[in-house]
């Protein structure tokens, strides 16, 4: 076919504009205004540019958004003015995959001028292939485990990709050849947590897949289309964000969302009479609305959804570490190759600052208490692929400023505990003791000495005659905490007391990673949909439930916290900049360092409870001396005649 000037010109400004192309000559089909101008809106061309920039793009929509119509049209615009390419497209079912092919590609070609339907004439057509003379070819097929590793695509569009059964197979099976080149767009409305759907999303907002995230809200639709209705003869106007506003009070916003408008109201009241009202958060609010099933409450999750804080500090590179007990200097290695690996910090450390005096001695500004810390420890059981897990929270501030989460072998686990609790003002420790944590908790206590390990302690309590003087003991259990299908109720009643809906009862979390465990935290039911009465990670691949556990165990121990002013012992290496904001390391000097060497020397073993003395003062501080301290605090106990209340041997060993 001969083609003119004009509009050999036409072709040479499609081939460098989609948009363009798509706004002078393509047409889309409404459902109720028949065929109108497909004139991308702004999040439509917000959305090609994405797909032009990266090569992996995932969509999280709300309904009647028009994002498979993008895609639709971008393979479109990809497969005719690029020669050879191959386009794979990979619905739900067969009648899915004939769908999509027959109304977001078929349609837009069967509408351009005549022209150049001519010039792209099919060779080839039918309801699961188009073909271009130009060699390049547009597929539309069923999903299955094989889908993407036996059709090798320039450009792979995944349609409604959270509703595909074995998903995660169908991906993991396509990787190998994705990785040597080809395009993906997975586009899908929520359905639910713990599919891979979901799983790859979080990810993609955390940065830690090669995903780039498209939101489109519904408030985002700031389109509108008028047209004569046939059958009312009125005329009609549909515009999500006509009179839209904020949400005013807590019920609007637990209903709607953070916007109002009409047609928010109207499609909400279209649902409910279809009896589909569940389908209101997730296709229009595009929520990812879980079984109903989490241990959490919604309202407490979205919550900690508004709180989550990505500007952390992230440790990074070799520093060096120094044995509290022997000395010895050895590198500590912070850097980790997996993206959502490592310890992550959002407030540093507050330590005591002291009284300033005058000549005369007289304290003319006083000085500030060091703030108290707890640190919850997870570790890992060796099934699996799951992490250990490390929560450090301000108990003053109620707030987690530090989180580590890391595959590593426990000796060395030992020596980040060790390092990160130091730190934190040696913060008081809640391991959990089972899963290979009571070996864990003896080299803690034997091998570095950790000042603080946690133990759950209660006053004895036994009917004694009446005219007995002896006082009541302490009682104490063994060090840490033992997770049984009991004592995991108590977790989960720290964690709901503690993790509110508001900024004024709970703990203020800022970790997406602790975000995402906390979404697929869930009470397990049985095939009959029977509560078991067992709480974990909701199945799913890369579900875990780690970082929850250790903020619970975290939790634990802010009840058992007391104001000691705990010197900072953290053995770091101050020739190691670990890339933060404010120059250099913010926890390491050549000072700690000498420090903490003197510490060792001065103290050794006998150092239980370090206090913020000079080193010089240090033989006088003891470890009977702080448990007294401690039991004083209690108010219970009394310390009669200048006596040990508690045993050391029986206190210190289990």
């Amino acid at each position: 076919m001969n083609i003119d000037p004009q509009q050999s010109q036409a072709i040479k400004r499609c081939q460098q504009s989609a948009v363009w192309f798509l706004r002078t000559f393509a047409k889309i089909k409404h459902p109720a205004a028949g065929i109108i101008d497909f004139d991308p809106f702004k999040y439509q061309q917000y959305a090609i540019k994405q797909f032009r920039t990266h090569r992996f793009n995932i969509f999280r929509k709300c309904r009647q958004s028009g994002a498979s119509k993008i895609a639709g049209a971008f393979a479109t615009w990809f497969g005719m003015f690029h020669s050879n390419k191959t386009i794979l497209i990979v619905s739900r079912t067969d009648l899915d995959a004939m769908n999509f092919l027959r109304d977001n590609v078929v349609f837009l070609y069967n509408n351009l001028p005549e022209w150049m339907r001519q010039v792209w004439l099919p060779t080839k057509m039918n309801d699961h292939e188009i073909i271009f003379p130009n060699g390049s070819s547009i597929r539309s097929l069923t999903s299955h485990q094989d889908v993407l590793r036996s059709n090798a695509s320039s450009l792979n569009i995944i349609d409604e990709a959270a509703f595909i059964n074995g998903m995660d197979v169908l991906w993991a099976g396509g990787w190998s050849t994705l990785q040597h080149g080809g395009n993906v767009i997975v586009i899908s409305t929520t359905n639910g947590i713990g599919n891979w759907y979901w799983n790859t999303w979080t990810d993609a907002e955390a940065g830690l897949n090669n995903f780039n995230p498209i939101t489109i809200n519904w408030w985002d639709m700031d389109w509108s289309i008028e047209y004569d209705d046939p059958l009312s003869n009125q005329h009609r106007r549909i515009a999500p964000t006509d009179g839209v506003r904020k949400c005013v009070d807590q019920v609007e916003i637990e209903k709607y969302g953070p916007y109002w408008s009409p047609w928010l109201e109207e499609q909400y009241k279209a649902l409910q009479e279809k009896g589909e009202a569940w389908k209101f958060e997730q296709e229009i609010l595009a929520s990812f609305v879980g079984s109903g099933n989490t241990v959490l409450s919604k309202s407490a999750i979205t919550h900690v959804t508004s709180t989550v804080n990505d500007d952390f500090e992230r440790i990074d590179g070799l520093q060096t570490y120094v044995h509290p007990v022997s000395g010895e200097s050895e590198d500590l290695d912070f850097g980790f190759t997996e993206p959502d690996e490592g310890l992550w910090v959002w407030d540093r450390p507050v330590g005591a600052t002291p009284n300033v005096k005058n000549e005369q001695g007289e304290i003319i500004q006083p000085g500030q208490a060091a703030y108290s810390y707890v640190m919850g420890v997870d570790t890992a059981t060796g099934k699996g692929r799951d992490y250990h897990a490390i929560q450090v929270l301000c108990v003053d501030t109620m707030t987690q400023v530090a989180e580590f989460m890391a595959r590593c072998l426990p000796r060395e686990l030992v020596k980040y505990i060790d390092r990160i609790g130091r730190w934190y003002n040696c913060a008081l420790c809640v391991v959990e003791r089972n899963n290979g944590g009571d070996t864990l908790i003896d080299e803690l206590r034997y091998g570095v000495m950790y000042p603080r390990l946690w133990r759950k302690k209660g006053i004895n309590d036994k009917p004694r005659a009446s005219n007995s003087s002896q006082a009541r003991a302490l009682q104490v259990a063994s060090y840490g905490f033992y997770t049984s299908s009991s004592s995991k109720a108590t977790l989960n009643k720290f964690l709901l007391n503690n993790i509110r809906d508001n900024n004024d009862d709970g703990y203020k979390i800022n970790s997406k990673r602790l975000l995402k465990q906390i979404q697929t935290y869930v009470r397990k039911k049985d095939r009959a949909g029977r509560d078991t009465g067992r709480t974990e990670a909701e199945d799913g691949a890369g579900n875990f439930d780690d970082l929850v556990m250790s903020f619970a165990l975290s939790l634990v121990g802010t009840t058992d916290i007391f104001t000691v002013d705990s010197s900072n012992l953290t053995p770091i290496n101050s020739n190691n900049d670990l890339g933060m904001s404010g120059g250099g390391s913010p926890i390491s000097n050549e000072q700690v360092v000498a420090d903490q060497k003197l510490f060792v020397e001065k103290g050794g073993p006998q150092l239980m409870m370090p206090m913020a003395l000079a080193p010089d003062q240090l033989p006088e501080v003891s470890a009977q001396q702080e448990i007294e301290k401690y039991a004083s605090q209690l108010g219970a106990i009394p310390i009669s005649d200048g006596k040990p209340i508690v045993n050391p041997r029986k206190f210190f060993h289990d």
